[in-house]
């Protein structure tokens, strides 16, 4: 076992003997009443998969820190894991003004962090500001470019991305606090979408004293959600114990969550799960077929489509034949999606002819690539046309270091070489999230993206100028742009939808990237467990619904 991990079975031991059931979800917790005198906390026991930097909420981009989050913060609003709507929580409500331009947002009275300090409008405020403010550098402050004076707050840099002169505002004009509930919140442009995007972790709140020590915070988080981090060991192990004073609705019964955190690379903690030590977790794929198979263990199993997409781009910012579509349209249809995942993935994927998930999100269609089928006779046709591959090159595929997408990509190269006869190599860069950033490869890469909110505008803003994405693989298109723009303005959402679908179509046929395969989201749970619930986008557990008794 790793560092961290000798307390777990201990951990387990000494909450067999509580009882009992609690507030609004099965388990046992400091308020239940329980007949033995040894009753004592339950903790759920669960995995995190790759070493995070921080718990900042507009700082964090990974499904492991954004499902740490979840329990430690609450936002405006949750998504119903079913229809994938949005439902108010922290909001009393958003209405927006006729045009969609402007925003008012009330807050429901009587919320507090976890330090005493109000959840207010302020508290709102002053996270957006910080996360938008360009020379702070968060992951989540493009999202806050829909609002009225982000431009302002973005410094110019040079070739390496420094900053070169600091953004002329430090805060948002088109952000006001009315009263201590109420937010109002003008926008650059109508965007009818704009309440649908409020239950990402980068719009949560963030307390006064976790602003005046962000480094500190970043690694002990202030939340006001029904958890709140008591230890953190990064690299090994993280707690968080069940908030006494949580006022709100989706109080779960049992009383901390104890993270395992396992390298990258690493399985999901399958052998700790095997013998009791955890109590959520999936097999590698080379144990996938022999969990299907147990009985036992297919009594414990929960799944549902997902929605990340694993797609392959292109360095269009350097020269070279994959700026040809039709070298990109050979490229897509010499990869044997359907028997790659069939021999890889052990039905724990789906081949993806889209960019949009497929009824997973508003918008989502099956069947928007055309190029998205094996068709080798129609590949070859296509590299010719693009007028072949450059005798005596191999074409370089870039991926991070993680087992399981080496075997993904080793396939894909494979089928590419087969098909093609253009050879390849696999370049493992442990740095892979910065280099790519960076523009810093040159030829193909791994692309992964799952939606951060229920809407298709989602996954094709990603395609935007100025927004992360854009300058990964250098394309542009102004139809594109002002489709968007366009599907932003519509004064319905049902509006807004149908013309997301028309850039869709235009991504479809200009053709930047090559959709790969769909996530499948599936995870076993220990005899301890139920009501397991996978989250619609991420495809993570939703903690905070289990329900976890002693035994």
């Amino acid at each position: 076992m790793r560092q961290g991990r000798a307390g777990s079975s201990a951990r387990l031991a000494a909450v067999a003997t509580c009882a009992g059931v609690a507030l609004t979800v099965a388990g046992c917790s400091p308020s239940q009443t329980a007949d033995d005198d040894d009753a004592g906390p339950v903790t759920l026991e669960t995995w995190i998969s790759q070493d995070m930097e921080t718990l900042f909420p507009g700082d964090a981009g990974a499904y492991d820190n954004i499902s740490v989050l979840d329990v430690v913060y609450d936002g405006l609003v949750r998504y119903d894991p079913e229809t994938t709507e949005p439902y108010n929580y922290v909001a009393e409500s958003i209405e927006p003004n006729d045009d969609n331009t402007v925003w008012t947002i009330k807050i429901k009275p009587d919320l507090t962090f976890q330090n005493g300090e109000p959840v207010d409008a302020e508290a709102f405020a002053r996270a957006w500001n910080y996360t938008a403010d360009g020379d702070n550098g968060l992951y989540s402050g493009y999202f806050f470019s829909v609002i009225e004076g982000y431009d302002e707050m973005q410094p110019e840099t040079d070739e390496d991305g420094e900053i070169v002169t600091e953004g002329a505002a430090d805060e948002l004009s088109g952000l006001k606090v009315v009263d201590d509930l109420t937010l109002e919140v003008t926008l650059s442009s109508p965007f009818a979408g704009f309440s649908t995007m409020l239950g990402y972790t980068g719009f949560f709140p963030v307390a006064q004293e976790c602003l005046d020590d962000v480094e500190k915070c970043a690694l002990e988080p202030i939340g006001n959600g029904p958890f709140q981090v008591t230890d953190w060991a990064q690299g090994q192990e993280l707690t968080a114990e069940k908030w006494a004073d949580y006022p709100l609705d989706e109080t779960p019964g049992y009383d901390s969550i104890h993270w395992t955190e396992y390298a990258t690379g690493e399985t999901s903690g399958w052998a700790d799960f095997k013998t009791g030590d955890l109590d959520l977790s999936f097999p590698p794929t080379a144990e996938v077929e022999a969990a299907k198979n147990d009985p036992e263990l297919a009594e414990r199993y929960v799944e549902r489509p997902g929605s990340a997409l694993t797609f392959l781009g292109f360095s269009g910012y350097t020269e070279g034949p994959w700026n040809d579509k039709e070298f990109r349209k050979a490229i897509s249809m010499a990869i044997d999606r359907e028997g790659i995942i069939s021999s890889l993935g052990s039905g724990q994927a789906t081949p993806a002819d889209s960019w949009v998930v497929p009824g997973g999100v508003p918008g989502g269609e099956a069947g928007t690539c055309e190029w998205c089928v094996f068709d080798p006779e129609a590949a070859k046709a296509a590299l010719e046309k693009a007028g072949g591959w450059p005798e005596g090159k191999k074409l370089q595929i870039s991926l991070g270091d993680d087992d399981a997408e080496v075997e993904y990509f080793t396939a894909i190269g494979n089928s590419i070489e087969e098909v093609l006869g253009i050879p390849y190599e696999l370049n493992i860069d442990p740095d892979y999230f910065t280099t790519r950033a960076e523009q810093g490869y040159d030829g193909m890469f791994r692309n992964n993206w799952f939606p951060d909110y229920p809407l298709n505008e989602n996954y094709l803003s990603f395609y935007a100028s100025g927004e992360p994405g854009a300058g990964h693989w250098g394309w542009y298109s102004e139809e594109f742009e002002d489709k968007l723009d366009e599907a932003a303005a519509a004064p319905s959402l049902d509006e807004s939808v149908a013309l997301y679908q028309e850039a869709e179509a235009i991504l479809a046929e200009e053709f930047p990237t090559i959709p790969f395969r769909w996530s499948f989201s599936a995870t076993y749970y220990s005899e301890r467990l139920d009501n397991v619930v996978l989250n619609p986008f991420s495809g993570a557990p939703i903690l905070r619904g289990i329900e976890v008794s002693a035994g």
